[in-house]
């Protein structure tokens, strides 16, 4: 619409610039509607360039009437005029280009200069950033030192785990009449001594900030989680914490307040006052709790419940520690190992990554503090002897200690009960996880190694290799027809899982439906069902025994079988047997009333055997008086059948992860493992 104007409305327009205006277009639209459209506009002869007038009311009546049709597009300035007409007058008098704005002119150099001075001011801030980056990065990114030299601290031949030290002395758990202990030796070296030695297992975890405690869990077999303790250094007697059970624990630099992770929660605690207050709560299982110099944070790791392996990092902070938050790990880090913290440096040492030549690498990851630097930072500081479990470092040493499991074999060694004497088979082979067909013509073994499937015949012969890279196997089991094997397998960051390998074809697959962690597969007789107890359920409250339709894959899980786990079918097919998580019982179920019934109790161990005749259960005993034991069905009589305490020079005091088979003649193979756990230090030296 044109616009409103004062005075009368047949005042005359003496400029292309008050046409337009009056008609709100641009001046170079009139022009083209007076040569296309025939909007009134008129010419003043003479003079080198026209001049040009219009009046109000024929420009109204204009629009009024035949003006532009309502739809037109504008074209934008200078475009072409499609619709010029060369033959009329009035475009003969108008199509002279019009004249010259220097004013638009000069504004036009301008934008193009201001256009290229920007284009340089943006390509000056590229390159200051970059050259920015370049030196934070140099100045300010994870600068990891590396592994130098190595000192071999010990060289007794036993087991050992959870390793800590306060720069002038080391402490960790070891071999002590059948139970882990809790010893101490120098950093530098020389004679182990023995602090605390109760009938349990010790896992020391932390020492206090004064140097004077250690927080440790105990335990006699395998618990979902432990009992936690605070030992003394000064000769005082240790005391368990209230009735706190954990799996983790750190104390604050205040020397008073104790973190602990119980199942999948975190919890504040302390000496005085050790009724827990819940900080955390999440669906993975914290671990490798840390405390930040200032008391401010703490740090954790959460792994996965089904692989054990590190998914996230997080930190809660805050005035009530109430803010949490969580960072998941890269797949590609593969920072699945163990953490520990890194002493004065705020970091991660990151070990158990996997054996390459003998050796495990060691990464250290440190938290990003800056707002260009990744919430992690990791960088390789080199590699150690052995397979690492654990790692110690103390504020002011510059060095670390490592715990190495040197390298391994594991022969079969078969107990004949009756003339008590021992025998090697299988010469050649070493592994675990034996288990014979029912005809006793072939064996199937894990290697010890790598997790590979083998069969051979039952005297060593034709080994054959099933499995291959990157999959792992364990507790391989002989279907009563010699036909298929069904195996436990782990593939990826998948949880274990139940599968069947058919030896006729070659041809492996998954024997159920569902995502659960599935544990050693035990076949019905008629090789109709498997029944399995859960793995890795300690933490996630999931145990349970479950039984597999093989023709459907369909799962069912057998009533009031919660927290028990290492189910056994027995060869008659009758009965379940399995064991209570927490209670340490031998459990029997009966498949046709579908009830339970106890069988005996102090069973702390892991493995259950059946005799082939159905009338013995086999199981192992862990502790000072440990042993392997069978009980009879009938009337629950228990004895023993190998005293492992009697038998030293085999090393099987150490009954913590024994393996055992039967023969088909109820010949107990043991999986004789000929290792030694040792520490060793190494220097820090920066790069």
């Amino acid at each position: 619409m044109p616009k409103e104007t004062n005075g009368d409305s047949d005042e005359r327009l003496d400029t292309w610039k008050d046409i337009a205006s009056h008609l709100d277009r641009h001046e170079r639209t009139a022009v083209r509607w007076a040569k296309s459209r025939g909007l009134p506009v008129h010419q003043i002869p003479g003079g080198q360039r026209p001049r040009v007038f219009a009046y109000r009311r024929e420009l109204d009546a204009w629009l009024a009437g035949e003006g532009r049709a309502e739809n037109e597009v504008t074209p934008q300035e200078g475009g072409n005029d499609a619709n010029a007409d060369p033959s009329s007058a009035l475009h003969s008098a108008l199509v002279e280009t019009p004249p010259v704005n220097f004013q638009t002119a000069a504004r036009t150099a301008r934008n193009r200069k201001w256009r290229i001075y920007s284009l340089a001011g943006f390509l000056a801030v590229i390159a200051f950033t970059v050259v920015a980056y370049q030196y934070a990065n140099s100045r300010f990114s994870l600068r990891s030192p590396q592994l130098i030299g190595q000192q071999k601290l010990t060289d007794n031949f036993l087991e050992k785990r959870g390793l800590l030290t306060d720069g002038r002395s080391l402490y960790f758990a070891q071999e002590q009449d059948g139970w882990f202990a809790l010893a101490v030796m120098p950093v530098d070296g020389g004679q182990i001594r023995i602090l605390w030695s109760p009938k349990a297992n010790i896992w020391p975890l932390d020492i206090s900030p004064d140097g004077r405690k250690i927080l440790a869990l105990t335990s006699v077999a395998v618990e979902r989680d432990r009992e936690l303790w605070v030992v003394p250094l000064d000769r005082g007697e240790p005391h368990r914490l209230s009735n706190i059970m954990a799996h983790s624990a750190a104390w604050a630099p205040d020397g008073k307040t104790i973190a602990y992770s119980a199942a999948n929660g975190i919890y504040l605690s302390s000496e005085s006052d050790p009724s827990p207050k819940k900080i955390g709560s999440f669906a993975s299982l914290p671990t490798a709790l840390e405390w930040s110099r200032d008391g401010r944070r703490l740090r954790f790791v959460l792994k996965d419940n089904a692989t054990d392996k590190a998914e996230s990092w997080g930190e809660i902070s805050g005035e009530g520690m109430e803010v949490v938050t969580v960072h998941s790990l890269s797949p590609s880090a593969k920072l699945d190992g163990n953490w520990t913290p890194a002493g004065n440096r705020s970091a991660w040492f990151i070990s158990g990554l996997g054996l390459k030549r003998g050796s495990t690498p060691v990464w250290m990851a440190r938290y990003g503090t800056r707002t260009w630097e990744p919430t992690l930072q990791v960088a390789p500081i080199g590699y150690v002897s052995g397979e690492i479990h654990e790692i110690a470092t103390s504020e002011e040493s510059s060095r670390i200690f490592v715990l190495s499991e040197l390298q391994m074999r594991s022969p079969f060694i078969s107990f004949d009960q009756h003339a008590q004497s021992f025998r090697k088979i299988l010469p050649g082979a070493s592994g675990e996880y034996l288990d014979y067909s029912r005809d006793g013509q072939w064996v199937s073994y894990t290697s010890f190694h790598d997790g590979l499937m083998w069969i051979s015949r039952a005297d060593g012969s034709s080994p054959r290799q099933i499995t291959f890279p990157p999959e792992q196997v364990e507790l391989p089991r002989w279907s009563p027809d010699g036909k298929r094997i069904a195996y436990m397998s782990q593939r990826g960051d998948r949880p274990w899982r139940i599968y069947i390998l058919d030896l006729g074809t070659g041809a492996t697959r998954e024997a159920s439906e569902g995502d659960d962690s599935q544990g050693a597969p035990t076949w019905s007789p008629d090789g109709r069902y498997i029944a399995y107890g859960n793995v890795r359920c300690e933490h996630t409250r999931s145990c349970a025994i479950h039984r597999i339709d093989l023709a459907t894959g369909k799962v069912q899980t057998l009533p009031d079988s919660d927290d028990l786990f290492t189910a056994r079918w027995s060869p008659d097919g009758r009965l379940i047997a399995a064991l209570h998580l927490e209670r340490h019982q031998l459990m029997l179920f009966n498949v046709k009333s579908g009830k339970w019934r106890k069988l005996a109790d102090a069973i702390n161990g892991s493995d259950l055997s059946w005799s082939a005749d159905s009338k013995y259960l086999y199981a192992d005993v862990h502790g000072t008086n440990a042993r392997i034991v069978r009980i009879r069905v009938a009337d629950e009589h228990l004895e023993t059948v190998l005293d492992l305490q009697a038998q030293e020079r085999f090393g099987f005091t150490d009954s913590d992860d024994l393996q055992f088979s039967l023969a088909p003649d109820d010949s107990v193979i043991l999986h004789h493992k000929i290792r030694s756990e040792e520490i060793f230090a190494y220097d820090l030296r920066d790069r």
